[in-house]
């Protein structure tokens, strides 16, 4: 039987990148409530708090401009600690702001101290702050400011904040400032000016939905002592470096994830290399990336152009890189750590030509280990919680939507552990207990199948399915393996008929796919208009059009009262002439 997949497919899909320099709508929104704050209400310690994906370069990049569009506005300092997210910034700023100077302090790059704006790792500047004057900076900008709180990202920030002049503006920039200690990057920058989550972001379009998958091992991640807040690498990378659990992780991966540009997440530096070689044995072509790897640049060249399938790594590709091809996340280390985990899966989420959704494949312990983080705890969803494809953020959503009467029917709701468990409580509930279900819609009722019934049957169920929904002029066509639906109604892209898909997949075992009827608007018959708004099953047994009054007589039986006002009313808002429909009316 097809794998339920519930409703990731109502978002809308994945647009194509715009021109680096047009922000979009939200990007706009966060600039313009730094300005405000900065300029009007004198703040000067700010977060944005932006999900992995929404361009938080892009937006520093505004801001910097908008600033130095003022008056004697001082040099600007961009903080980060990886070479990736240095060189990424560097490029994005020097290719928006080609009047600016721009340059690098990392390493054995060396800044001059007097460009417009510094680019500098944190371990640099930590050991050179003293070349650099504080009341020269206006602008201070820390990237993944989450890290502010460890002992070097506070030296630097002290030696520029505690002694610049007062209208230096601190701005910290992060996809999760909770920590795994408790502790909140709002410790140092103060007040949140600008925050959008990433269901926000996947409804706008900007971000694509997760497919999520859980394989569960027998880990004994209990017996893993902790070091840092998260599991120990090296005993970590011993546990999942077995060629059992590599094995385990590889079948997921062929089962769920194969054909799909892949970053696996690995425990350690030879779990990495390990798990390579096992993809390379069946054929995958596949590399590994630590942070020993010599021809790094090159090695990801590679990986972009396609000509490596599965990408492994342990430490490198958790921050900074970007690649919106990437359509499939291997997470093989398990991890307590929310910042880690949020990192890891961001590097699949953006948008790409072609891509709707990306598939995480997450290997977890069978036990549940009490803290080991995963997408479910990401969407607030019970840790046990099994969202077998479906996307934990949306399933999350639309269990906010159910409301009952009873506590007792609230209690067994709340200790479900899917949504297919949660639907066959609320189908098992009297209609006077359950107010609103899924997503606050109506409570379909149905038997789920466990395979794939035969075509009459999926007929049957399918229509019943409709009517109770009361989705109007539906048209299906059913072959082995897939139900095609053609509505009457064309907007079908949003959360009810991704639900309704979902549904109609479980009482037939197959495809579920929408399509949009081909009529002439405007110049078709008024019998061929009429014939293409009917359901399945409907026929038109009289037709007469009336000149006089502008009136088409219509006799049809079966249809219910709502399917004949909505009927009515969309032919002559297309039609132009008034519809009365006559017949046997049906009450479901």
């Amino acid at each position: 039987m097809l794998a339920s997949v519930p409703p990731s497919a109502a978002v809308p899909s994945a647009r194509p990148s715009t021109r680096p320099f047009k922000l979009r709508p939200y990007q706009k929104a966060a600039v313009a409530a730094v300005l405000s704050r900065y300029t009007k209400q004198k703040e000067q310690r700010m977060l944005l708090y932006l999900p992995t994906g929404a361009g938080k370069t892009v937006i520093a990049t505004h801001i910097i401009k908008e600033l130095r569009a003022r008056a004697s506005f001082g040099r600007v300092l961009f903080i980060a600690h990886r070479r990736e997210i240095l060189d990424q910034t560097a490029q994005t700023l020097r290719q928006h702001l080609p009047r600016a100077t721009v340059e690098v302090e990392q390493g054995e790059r060396r800044s001059s101290g007097k460009a417009d704006i510094t680019v500098a790792s944190v371990q640099s500047l930590v050991r050179r702050k003293e070349r650099y004057d504080p009341q020269a900076f206006d602008l201070v900008i820390c990237d993944e400011c989450h890290r502010a709180l460890a002992p070097t990202w506070e030296e630097v920030i002290g030696h520029f904040y505690a002694h610049a002049d007062t209208k230096l503006l601190l701005l910290g920039m992060t996809a999760t400032p909770r920590r795994t200690d408790g502790k909140s990057a709002l410790e140092v920058f103060g007040e949140t000016a600008f925050e959008i989550s990433r269901t926000d972001l996947e409804d706008l379009g900007f971000l694509v939905p997760m497919r999520y998958f859980t394989v569960r091992s027998d880990l004994k991640l209990d017996k893993v002592k902790l070091s840092g807040g998260d599991f120990q690498v090296g005993a970590l990378s011993k546990v999942m470096d077995a060629p059992e659990q590599r094995a385990m992780a590889v079948k997921a991966w062929l089962e769920q994830g194969a054909g799909c540009r892949t970053i696996a997440f690995c425990a350690g530096v030879d779990h990495a290399h390990h798990l390579a070689q096992d993809f390379l044995s069946l054929g995958v072509p596949a590399d590994t990336i630590d942070g020993k790897t010599k021809e790094r640049e090159e090695l990801l060249a590679r990986f972009r152009r396609g000509e490596l399938q599965v990408l492994t790594n342990y430490g490198v590709l958790t921050e900074g890189f970007d690649d919106p091809e990437v359509s499939c996340i291997l997470m093989a280390r398990p991890t307590t750590s929310p910042l880690v985990y949020t990192q890891c899966i961001g590097r699949g989420l953006r948008c790409a030509p072609g891509k709707d959704a990306c598939t995480v494949i997450d290997i977890v312990d069978r036990s549940t280990h009490e803290l080991q983080y995963g997408a479910t705890q990401m969407a607030d969803l019970p840790q046990k919680w099994r969202c077998r494809g479906g996307d934990p953020f949306r399933q999350a959503q639309s269990m906010k939507g159910i409301k009952v009467t009873s506590p007792e029917a609230f209690l067994r709701i709340r200790a479900a552990m899917s949504l297919e468990e949660v639907q066959s409580i609320l189908m098992s509930l009297p209609p006077n207990v359950v107010v609103a279900g899924l997503d606050g819609e109506s409570v379909l009722r149905y038997e789920a199948t466990d395979g794939i019934v035969s075509a009459a049957a999926a007929d049957s169920h399918a229509k019943r399915l409709l009517r109770q929904a009361r989705v109007l002029g539906a048209k299906l066509v059913i072959d082995d393996a897939s139900l095609s639906i053609t509505f009457r109604n064309p907007d079908t892209d949003n959360e009810r008929y991704g639900y309704l898909k979902w549904h109609l997949s479980r009482v037939t075992g197959r495809t579920v796919s929408y399509t949009r009827p081909r009529i002439k608007r405007k110049t078709s018959s008024p019998l061929a208009l009429l014939r293409s708004m009917l359901p399945d099953g409907c026929r038109v047994a009289a037709f007469d059009t009336d000149p006089s009054r502008e009136t088409i007589v219509a006799d049809i039986a079966g249809l219910t009262p709502g399917e004949i006002a909505e009927i009515e009313s969309d032919f002559q808002d297309e039609f132009g002439m008034r519809l009365d429909l006559k017949g046997q009316m049906s009450l479901f």
